[in-house]
């Protein structure tokens, strides 16, 4: 067939497909990016369900920014029902009510399927050692996903957001992640008109620290989310301290020998008494991806492990302590830098020569800086809460106004 000019004119290069592994915050904002460059997005989920479990998730100003640029009406959506906690423009949010408003337009998006209840098995890549890829096209090939319930996908790349337990890194063979040495309990509670003053007086508070030990043992705070839902109260306990994993009355235990004073005593277990008895279950002790500068020096290719066609986002490519609550913004930053990428590369009026390969490791090289930076402040930080016993102090003008710059 002989194209005329106009044929050629009028030729649209075929739009990638893409899997995104793991339907938490990172995996729902990374498959609404790549709706808006990607023919197809497959958002694969391993609950049946998505339970409304878990504190409080908070978004500094860097990820309102990503978010915002992402999809400028789900922020309009996400500064309403996000809290400020009054010393800064971070949100904080329910943590499954933030999760289901990013749920919400995923669901109205008509290029991304969503599969819940689906544990991947294996990853193929066709690329790898295709010997009939005579052309030097990178891009013939596809990536093939199956899954123990006997489905199977296709797309051209998988997106690894599948938490900082991740199967995708295992699939990448990437050293597993490295216990943080904390376990984390994490609650809510509606506070009925008997409480005590102390703690009707904490749904005016904001953000409330209300115990820290002299050896860093023990961290409790509270979070009202008063201007969304009255009387509601969120709240985090993390130890140090090894806690047996049906232990529910660990909490009260931990409270009652090392919190400093009598009146935080009396008020935390206050708070736990009021709480679902399923909060007072310890989360699994918390994990890192090891990102140390030895672990680094491993990466052939740089980056934090990508691979082919296989990239990650979010705390399965770079989990860090729960300092600051900064993971969660970064992981809002993969996604919109992600999208850019292929927006760019996706030329509408000629085939780009930018294979795909070459686009996941041009997206990871351009975030790991920024990445590495936030992640070596975070460790820092969290020894000398955790492990001195100290409070960190704040951080410095300039590192804020770099971070929260956003990119």
């Amino acid at each position: 067939h002989h194209f005329s000019t106009v044929d050629l004119m009028n030729v649209q290069p075929k739009l990638p497909t893409a899997i995104v592994i793991g339907a938490g915050p990172a995996g729902l904002a990374c498959a609404l990016g790549l709706s808006k460059v990607c023919q197809k997005v497959h958002l694969v989920e391993k609950h049946a369900s998505f339970e409304k479990r878990g504190a409080t998730f908070g978004m500094a100003q860097n990820g309102q920014l990503a978010l915002e640029e992402i999809y400028p009406d789900l922020m309009v959506h996400m500064r309403d029902i996000g809290m400020k906690p009054g010393f800064s423009e971070s949100l904080v949010f329910v943590w499954w009510e933030m999760r289901d408003a990013i749920l919400k337009f995923v669901k109205q998006r008509d290029n991304i399927t969503l599969h819940c209840g689906e544990e991947f098995m294996e990853i193929m890549d066709d690329n790898v050692n295709n010997n009939n890829n005579d052309n030097g096209d990178d891009d013939n090939g596809v990536i093939k996903v199956s899954f123990q319930s006997g489905l199977h996908l296709v797309a051209d790349f998988v997106v690894g957001a599948d938490g900082v337990h991740s199967r995708v890194r295992n699939v990448l063979g990437l050293a597993p992640p490295i216990k943080s040495e904390t376990t984390l309990f994490r609650g809510s509670l509606q506070v009925p008109d008997t409480a005590s003053i102390e703690l009707k007086g904490c749904l005016e508070g904001g953000m409330v620290p209300l115990a820290v030990d002299e050896k860093g043992k023990l961290y409790f705070v509270l979070f009202n989310f008063h201007e969304r839902h009255p009387g509601r109260l969120a709240w985090i306990l993390s130890t140090s301290i090894d806690v047996r994993s049906d232990d529910r009355m660990a909490p009260f235990a931990l409270v009652q020998d090392h919190a400093k004073e009598e009146k935080d005593v009396r008020l935390i277990k206050e708070v736990l008494a009021l709480s679902d008895e399923d909060h007072l279950k310890p989360y699994p002790k918390s994990s890192i991806v090891d990102l140390s500068d030895a672990a680094v020096d491993a990466f052939v290719d740089g980056g934090w492990g990508g691979r082919g066609r296989i990239t990650l986002t979010g705390d399965a490519a770079h989990g860090m302590p729960p300092t600051d609550g900064y993971g969660g913004s970064m992981a809002m930053e993969d996604a919109l830098v992600l999208t850019r990428i292929f927006e760019t590369t996706n030329n509408n009026n000629a085939v780009t020569n930018i294979s795909i390969e070459d686009r996941l490791r041009k997206f990871e090289l351009e975030r790991f800086a920024r990445v590495k930076k936030v992640y070596d402040n975070q460790c820092e930080r969290y020894n000398t809460r955790m492990r001195e016993g100290k409070r960190p102090g704040r951080q410095s003008k300039e590192f804020m106004d770099w971070l929260l710059a956003g990119v």
